[in-house]
This record gives structure tokens, C-alpha cells and sequence, in this order.
């Protein structure tokens, strides 16, 4: 029993965050314009589209899309996701939980997609203006190119970038896979092309077998 409950708190430490606040309906502001310049980023994106690669910028949902999670194994393991873009290569991510709505602001770069920003927030139409979010400096790494088994940033490995997924929205096939080990701990995550994370799973060895906490993506409202 003391060995689940440290899981569930390393669970909760290393991808959610649990809180006291219950789960709210949100409405997203997204008030923010989209310059018309075409920056450099937009044009080594289509460089890399033109090489085969995957564009970073379609490893999140469309701007003002609202996602459901099915949840298993853990009460915060069911999510609620909205997405918005409101300035060009910024993605911000409202994440409730159940308990507590986190926010993830993301820049696409080049090579990479950087994580600016990651707090627990109380509404989501707060986020912050374009020279706000200029002057972040990132925390860490979301995903890096390329896109190929063996790719490593921060304490993140792509272990695959060819499997199938299941999912109560769909069969998604030619998904990749991002794995965290620690210790007797595994963290995955299955992105596909359009639609980002389509699935997580967070796996503790116990003295009595695994256990297992999935989020899997379950409705797309756009």
C-alpha cells in the first residue's frame, strides 16, 4: 500500500497535478491575433515537410479544440483538454484533471518544441500577451526532432515512431512513442500527426505485478 501510494503521488508530481478545486466547465478566451508573417520557423517547417518529416506544429490539436480523456487506474487520469493558438509558433494548453487545471505554454521552433511555461492556473482566458510570451526563456523540452528511434531530450527517449494505438476515438496507426523511465517507474507518451498526444501511460513495477494509469483520447470537439 505505501508503495501505490508513492506512485500515485510521482504520478501526480511528474504529469498531473492534484488540487482542490472540482472540475469546471471552461470557455477559452482566445482573444490573441495570428501575425500574417511568414518567420523563418514557418519556412524550415516546410523544408522538413518536403524531406517527409513531420511538421511540429501538427503534433497539437487545431486552435480552439476541446478533447476528452478516458482515464484508468487513477482519478486524475480522465482529462479535459483545450488547445489554442492565439500568436503564431505559440501553442497554450489548458489541462483539467479533475482536481486542478494546469496550463502548458509551448513555442514550435525549428528543431523543437520548448516548453515555456507550466502552472496551475484558475481561469483559462489568463494567459499571457505576445511580448509576454517572447520574453519566456524555456524550462525544457516537449519533443525534439528527429523524429527517430533513439532521439533523446531531457530524460525522454523516442522508443518507437511506428505503432498502432487504440483508442475510444479511433485506430490511429503510424503513432511514435516518447518513454521517461525511473527507477521502477515507466512514463509514455503516443503522439500521431494532427492530433498530438493521443494517449498516455504511467507503469509501476510492484512486488505483486504492474500498475497501470492510461489517459486515452476519447472526443474532439472543434
Amino acid at each position: 500500500m505505501r508503495k501505490m501510494n508513492l506512485f500515485i503521488f510521482l504520478l501526480l508530481a511528474v504529469l498531473v497535478f492534484s488540487g482542490c478545486t472540482k472540475k469546471q466547465p471552461t470557455a477559452l478566451d482566445n482573444s490573441g491575433s495570428t501575425n500574417g508573417t511568414i518567420g523563418q520557423d514557418n519556412v524550415n517547417e516546410s523544408k522538413s515537410e518536403s524531406d517527409g518529416e513531420i511538421a511540429l506544429r501538427d503534433l497539437f490539436l487545431k486552435d480552439g479544440s476541446n478533447a476528452h480523456y478516458e482515464g484508468e487506474g487513477n482519478e486524475f487520469a480522465e482529462l479535459d483538454v483545450e488547445v489554442a493558438r492565439p500568436f503564431e509558433d505559440y501553442v497554450v494548453v489548458h489541462e483539467n484533471n479533475g482536481g486542478s487545471l494546469v496550463r502548458y505554454i509551448y513555442k514550435i521552433e525549428p528543431d523543437k518544441i520548448s516548453i515555456l511555461d507550466k502552472k496551475v492556473v484558475e481561469l483559462i482566458n489568463d494567459f499571457p500577451s505576445q511580448a509576454e510570451l517572447d520574453a519566456m526563456d524555456p524550462i525544457g523540452i516537449y519533443l525534439e526532432k528527429p523524429i527517430k528511434k533513439g532521439t533523446s531530450f531531457g530524460k525522454w527517449t523516442i522508443v518507437d515512431t511506428d505503432v498502432t494505438v487504440d483508442t475510444p476515438y479511433k485506430k490511429f496507426d503510424h503513432a511514435f512513442v516518447i518513454e521517461m523511465k525511473d527507477k521502477d517507474i515507466v512514463n509514455r507518451k503516443y503522439f500521431v500527426e494532427g492530433f498530438g498526444e493521443v494517449k498516455r501511460e504511467d507503469i509501476m513495477q510492484l512486488e505483486d505485478g504492474e500498475f497501470l494509469v492510461t489517459s486515452t483520447l476519447k472526443t474532439i470537439d472543434e
